[in-house]
């Protein structure tokens, strides 16, 4: 018997975005980390995404992934929220990206 489970991955970046001045603007992402692949406390898509929706701030696009037959499929979530630092400035934007696959035991 072939049982599927539901794993996700987590990479969470500081974002900065700079008025370049001509109308354009400059967004980079530094990497703070990522949490490799693991089993959430749910099956339930809908459960996981209000779940990580309350944790990591509003979803701001989807995550999708190419198909074999051409159509693009969605693959997972990006969050964005302000976090707070104490060291040396008030806030960076942090931006969480979720993907989601099915794996085969």
């Amino acid at each position: 018997m072939v049982i599927q489970l539901l794993q996700i991955h987590e990479s969470w970046t500081e974002v900065k975005e700079e008025d370049l001045g001509d109308g354009g603007w400059d967004r980079r992402a530094y990497g703070l980390g990522e949490s490799g692949w693991y089993e959430p406390f749910t099956e339930d898509l809908g459960k996981l995404f209000k779940s990580l929706n309350k944790e990591y701030g509003r979803c701001v696009s989807k995550v999708y992934q190419d198909a074999p037959d051409g159509v693009a499929d969605p693959v997972g979530w990006v969050f964005q929220k302000r976090v707070k630092q104490s060291d040396y400035k008030p806030s960076y934007l942090q931006e969480t990206w979720v993907t989601y696959r099915q794996v085969k035991e």
